[in-house]
This record gives C-alpha cells, structure tokens and sequence, in this order.
C-alpha cells in the first residue's frame, strides 16, 4: 500500500464546504486541496479547520493565488497584500502550503518574475509557509514543467516547488519524460487527470474551457498514466498524489458519489 497521503481537489464537488470534506473523507481521502472560494463560503475557516481535524482529514494546500509574478508595478502591492490574506486563511486551516501558478497575463512583467517569486518565498518563509509553483498551458511564461523547473533551480528556494498536473503537461503534447531531471523532493504535488482527445495546443480558449470543463478521471481518456506514475514511483516520489478534475457532469452528481468515483480510479492507478 502506498505511504503518499492521497488527495482530492474539491472542485470535482458541488455543495456546501462542509459537506465537500465530508464526501472526500468518508471516500477515503487524506487530505483536499481547498479554494479559497470554499473557504469564503465557509465564513468561518476556523471551523472548517475544526472539521477537517474531527475526521483526520488535511489541506493539501489553498487554491489559488493568481497572477503574482511579473504583476504590473501599478498592481505589485495589490497581488502582495493579497498574499498575506491567503496566508492569514492557510493559517486558519492549519495549511502550510499556498498554490501560486505562472502568470497567465500577457502583460506581465517578465525581467520582474524572479525578484516576485524571491519574495513570495521570503514572506511565504516568515511564516512557515510553502509555495507551489504550477506551469498551466495558457501561462505566458513557465507553462512547461521542463521551463518551470529551470526557474526554480536558478533561484534557489527552498520552500517553492512545483506541481505536476497532467493536463498540461499532456494538453501541449508533453509526456512523462519532463519529470527527468527533476529530483523529486521538489515535486510538492502529483495531480491526476485524463482528457478525452488531443487538444489544438495554439488554442488558449479550447485549453482553458477543457481544462476547467472537460477533464476526465483517470483512465478514461488518452493520457498514458502508467507512464507518469511508474516514473515517479521509480524515482521515489513520497509527496501527496490525487484528483484534480474540473467536469461539470461529475460535479452534477451527488458530492459522495463522485468523491467515491474520483477514490476508486486514483487507487486504480496509485494503491
């Protein structure tokens, strides 16, 4: 049996906060990654926290800080401020980890990039946090795994790692083989997922409404998983592996039914 703790994102659940992390608990989760919309949904993240730890569940990490690298100088101070306040909620939760993608704006700031993820991890430190770093397919920096890590190697942070997310590494035609290089104490998350069909990679607007519309569980669609967990096994990943599936018509469904669903296929593929 698998030591990784196993995790599901709640956005494959429709219903109140609370009775997300009950589904996703009462399927076998170990631990949920958490929107902060959830959370603001919630009121009160305190007792979320109260909840998770009545029924041995854990946050994964809080989603998601958006655009902060490379921000415009009018908005640096903004995307900083909002930093501190998804801190101020991953405390609350008894979170140590904040989900913070590549920038996705056109008009970023590229020579700001790595001074804005030095600071990220100097005020992310201060406060005992850590920071994921994910590459998106729309990103208009970083949007490879193999782009993200060499970012990350130059900078030298130790509490900023990445997350792999198959859709887009697989979503640009990308394959198991960008893990290479990458040791896997830097991987802080293993997302899995599946798609149906390949996907125009010049297309943003398709990548972007499959990504949060059309992923599939695991297994169902073209996505070698085997490929990608052999590797990570292979190289000793230990870190927290799970489902992030964006799917309106899993999300439809009962929240227990497809919590059960998305347990089920994850330990098809990770036992």
């Amino acid at each position: 049996m698998s030591g990784n703790l196993k995790f599901l994102n709640l956005v494959l659940l429709n219903g109140k906060p609370e009775e997300k992390l009950r589904a996703a608990r009462a399927a076998g989760f170990d631990q949920v990654e958490i929107w902060r919309e959830d959370v603001e949904k919630s009121a009160d993240g305190g007792a979320l926290a109260q909840l998770a730890a009545q029924q041995g569940l854990g946050f994964t990490n809080v989603q998601v800080l958006r655009d902060f690298t490379g921000a415009p100088d009018g908005e640096r101070q903004k995307k900083r401020e909002e930093l501190r306040q998804f801190i101020q909620m991953a405390q609350a939760l008894g979170c140590d980890t904040i989900q913070a993608p590549a920038t996705t704006r056109e008009d970023c700031v590229a020579e700001k990039i790595d001074e804005d993820l030095r600071w990220l991890a100097s005020e992310a430190a201060r406060y005992q946090m850590r920071i994921m770093y994910e590459p998106m397919a729309w990103c208009s920096v970083d949007n490879t795994l193999p782009l993200a890590w060499e970012r990350l190697q130059r900078l030298e942070q130790p509490n900023i790692g990445l997350v792999v997310d198959l859709f887009h590494i697989c979503a640009l035609g990308g394959d198991a083989s960008q893990l290479d290089g990458i040791p896997v104490d830097r991987i802080y998350e293993v997302q899995l997922c599946d798609i149906a069909q390949p996907l125009p990679p010049g297309d943003r607007s398709a990548l972007i409404d499959t990504a949060r519309h059309r992923r599939e569980l695991p297994g169902e669609g073209i996505i070698e998983i085997d490929r990608f967990v052999d590797k990570l096994k292979s190289a000793g990943y230990s870190g927290p592996v799970g489902i992030e599936v964006f799917n309106d018509q899993l999300k439809a469904l009962p929240a227990q039914q497809a919590a059960d669903k998305a347990w089920a296929v994850l330990n098809r593929y990770w036992p």
